[in-house]
């Protein structure tokens, strides 16, 4: 048996004559399963054949019928917007009912009597036009699927930019990056005593504000991880303010977190406490793995330090270390920028577990 699906043809005609006609004249292609025939009286019948089976995709529409005429009938399908096509078969074949026809949407006119080879070449014409606008409307719900799937990733200004590339993150390529990570101070004890549902709850709403936070500064979350962030900035394309925009990201969250637990406390939840690390420097970037699966990834020991740093933030008791790579960027950069770097301490060289040599670093001023 053959896999092919036929295209349904609904012939609306009073006349019962047409039906014989068309069964006569197109029956190599309805045994070939190329073309499936139902027939209607009138509009309102056709309008039940079409709720019946609304994957009918080609109409063949008398004008001049009982109970709803063919005119009426294309009105009413464009007003129900239904995507199947129509073609105007009948004796009327004046200009005024053409334009008519036309101008509720039938896509083209034959005339009674009808050349039977020409209505094989438009309804052939008018199926591919179908198939057209069919492939069409899938690559169009394809690009709104990548671009949601970019939107989870990159700010809303990349996204329109990376959706009409051909390759959105370019080539495997060496590029200075800041990077970014965050989590929550003891996610684990507290996910022991919630009930998973609030767990969840909890981790959309931190997710939320913080993403929020990355995107609002020109950042990319490379990766979600459990209760930890992973965020990039200088992608696609590096920028002089990469850095600058890292370390204003971070101070976002802060200011979020501090807005988030005012929140919590009103609800009567205890507060989060997160720990971020920044650092700048060379990384990989492109994607990674096999032809079976490639993800986009930031790879390189700048990664590696940033999220060292981030686990210093436990032992030494603050929300954010810096590594000094960053903070020379800033430095290097305009006196505004530079400002940013007014709330950072110098805490000297740090052991990194990892690391054969310290890594200087700074940490968040505590307030006086």
């Amino acid at each position: 048996m053959s896999d092919l699906v036929p295209a349904k043809i609904l012939a609306v005609d009073d006349e019962a004559d047409f039906e014989v006609l068309l069964r006569q004249r197109f029956r190599h292609q309805i045994r070939a399963r190329e073309f499936d025939f139902r027939f209607a009286c009138h509009g309102e019948e056709a309008l039940s054949k079409l709720a019946d089976e609304p994957d009918i995709e080609l109409l063949l529409l008398d004008i001049n019928m009982p109970v709803m005429d063919g005119l009426t009938l294309l009105a009413e399908l464009r007003t129900r917007q239904s995507p199947a096509r129509a073609i105007i078969v009948s004796a009327y074949g004046d200009m005024a009912n053409i334009r008519t026809a036309m101008n509720r949407g039938a896509f083209d006119f034959v005339t009674k009597p009808v050349d039977l080879n020409d209505l094989e070449i438009t309804i052939k014409k008018t199926l591919d036009e179908i198939g057209r606008i069919r492939e069409l409307d899938r690559q169009r719900a394809a690009a709104e699927r990548a671009r949601a799937n970019l939107s989870r990733y990159f700010s809303p200004n990349l996204v329109t930019m990376l959706a009409d590339r051909d390759e959105p993150l370019g080539p495997v390529r060496r590029e200075m990056v800041a990077v970014l990570f965050l989590d929550i101070v003891g996610f684990t004890r507290m996910a022991e005593h919630l009930p998973p549902e609030a767990v969840v709850t909890m981790l959309r709403q931190f997710h939320d504000r913080m993403t929020s936070e990355i995107f609002a500064s020109g950042g990319t979350v490379e990766k979600y991880i459990g209760d930890a962030i992973f965020a990039v900035f200088g992608l696609p394309n590096a920028g002089v303010d990469d850095a600058a925009n890292a370390l204003r990201c971070a101070e976002g969250m802060l200011a979020a977190l501090d807005a988030w637990n005012k929140e919590r406390a009103e609800a009567g939840e205890s507060p989060v406490a997160i720990g971020i690390g920044l650092n700048y420097g060379p990384a990989v970037v492109g994607d990674v793995g096999s032809a079976h699966g490639l993800s986009f990834t930031v790879i390189g020991d700048t990664v590696n330090t940033a999220s060292r740093l981030q686990g210093l933030t436990r032992s030494l008791d603050t929300p954010l270390v810096v590594g000094d790579a960053l903070v020379e960027a800033i430095a290097a950069g305009s006196s505004a920028e530079t400002a940013l770097l007014e709330r950072l301490q110098d805490q000297g060289n740090q052991e990194l577990r990892g690391r054969t040599e310290p890594v200087r670093i700074w940490t968040r001023r505590r307030p006086s």
